[in-house]
């Protein structure tokens, strides 16, 4: 493994862009205080943050995989149309991992999210009401650029709130926020009805706009850009020596590191939003599941997501960063190939709960690495270059699905390439030459 680096090869500041952390425009700042016992406000951030994760994420994007089934029969689209939607989406998301780092430095955390959310929560009451296909692709454009400015402030904000002995544990609460989302859909989109002229899935576009506009009155009023606004130093242990995993790599080792990191991000991209998209489609087509059974099936998926960025990111905190990303990978896999060569009900519970439980695992695990990596001032600048090729994972992977599922009659082929994918991520994962062996 690569050693510490030294003084002679550390890189200039110039190296990425400057710091997108709302903290570089400053021009005073409080002194951080002594650490205190008792609750610190970086929990406070935490829960906001899971909170904005749940509309940006939960039901931004992930209630779309409940509402596609109703949605294709409403208005007869077929698999690939279905996989355009996802594309839209992602698209949408991509232009936001590219504008955000933009905006940030001069709107920070709080107001970008709230932003974001607002966004969100607009482009959702147009699908709500509208029938016409490429309305709906535009308003899922809009939803996913809305997305994509939630989750790189709120994901990459914990670097400066939390030391690396409590930042995983913290990025996977904020990843908690998405399944309480998903629960929230698996229990409500079956029990849609029409209102007042309105589809059962346009009603629950309404819903969840409405819901989407509170939280983003709740996120503007609790987070805090950094700890330096209230006095606060980081939460967790601080690192006892100047040369540790909080001085960012050699320039060469760098962009090697970075590289591999993103290859690796965008294979998970790919296959977790290609079975996100269509495994409740699945569950309806090939294992003869009713709309309310799938629903609840869903519902336990979500709640099991719900603990699997807190599980993965405690994980990594104690093995290592690569150590962790190798072991969620291992479980992906599995989820994957049980529904990719496999027809059983018991087969499909079981890789419900093996996704359900690595669900967040890797991009908890990224953001983590990337302030451990790179340091806090260059975190949300590098998680912003590898969600990029998360992005692009994310965007090809629903549409190749779809591509294939109309020629093959389902998703089965998919999801066996997508097991065979994950199980190259573990070894890639193993390779990565991190700043310390034990990272």
């Amino acid at each position: 493994m690569n050693s510490t680096p030294n003084s002679s090869d550390s890189i200039p500041p110039t190296t990425f862009p400057p710091s997108i952390t709302p903290s570089s425009t400053r021009t005073t700042i409080k002194e951080p205080e002594a650490p205190r016992k008792g609750y610190h406000y970086a929990w406070t951030v935490v829960f906001a943050g899971a909170i904005a994760m749940c509309c940006g994420l939960g039901l931004a994007r992930f209630a779309f995989g409940m509402m596609l089934p109703s949605m294709s029969a409403s208005l007869g689209l077929d698999y690939g149309q279905g996989g355009l939607l996802g594309l839209a989406n992602m698209v949408g998301y991509l232009v936001a991992v590219i504008v955000t780092p933009l905006i940030l430095p001069r709107l920070g955390t709080r107001n970008t999210t709230a932003v974001s959310l607002t966004l969100i929560a607009f482009s959702m009451l147009g699908m709500a009401f509208t029938e016409n296909f490429l309305v709906l692709c535009t308003c899922y454009t809009l939803t996913g650029i809305g997305s994509g400015g939630v989750v790189l402030p709120t994901m990459s904000v914990m670097s400066h709130w939390f030391h690396p002995s409590h930042r995983g544990l913290a990025s996977g609460l904020v990843m908690s926020g998405p399944g309480f989302g998903i629960i929230l859909t698996g229990f409500l989109v079956p029990q849609l009805v029409p209102i007042h002229g309105l589809l059962a899935w346009q009603t629950g576009w309404m819903i969840f706009a409405i819901f989407t506009f509170m939280v983003a009155a709740l996120a503007f009023t609790l987070i805090k850009n950094h700890p330096l606004d209230i006095g606060h130093p980081p939460f967790g242990t601080a690192p006892k020596t100047h040369n540790n995993a909080e001085n960012p790599p050699p320039i060469r080792d760098r962009r090697r590191l970075l590289a591999g990191m993103g290859l690796i991000f965008g294979i998970y991209g790919g296959t977790y939003m290609l079975y996100v998209t269509f495994i409740v489609t699945s569950m309806v087509d090939n294992f003869a599941m009713t709309q309310s059974a799938a629903g609840e099936l869903w519902a336990w998926f979500g709640l099991l997501s719900m603990f699997s960025g807190v599980l993965f990111g405690w994980i990594s905190d104690r093995i290592g960063r690569r150590a962790g990303m190798s072991l969620a990978f291992a479980a992906l896999a599995t989820a994957y190939l049980l529904v990719g060569f496999g027809t059983s009900l018991q087969g499909l519970y079981a890789s419900i709960i093996l996704f359900g439980l690595a669900a967040w695992s890797i991009p908890v695990i990224m953001a983590a690495s990337a302030g451990d990596f790179f340091g806090p001032e260059s975190a949300a600048n590098a998680l912003a270059a590898l969600t990029l090729v998360f992005s692009v994972g994310q965007a090809t992977g629903p549409v190749l699905a779809g591509y294939i599922a109309e020629r093959t009659g389902g998703f089965s082929t998919s999801y066996a390439a997508s097991g065979g994918a994950a199980l190259v991520a573990i070894f890639l994962s193993l390779l990565l030459k991190t700043p310390h062996a034990s990272n």
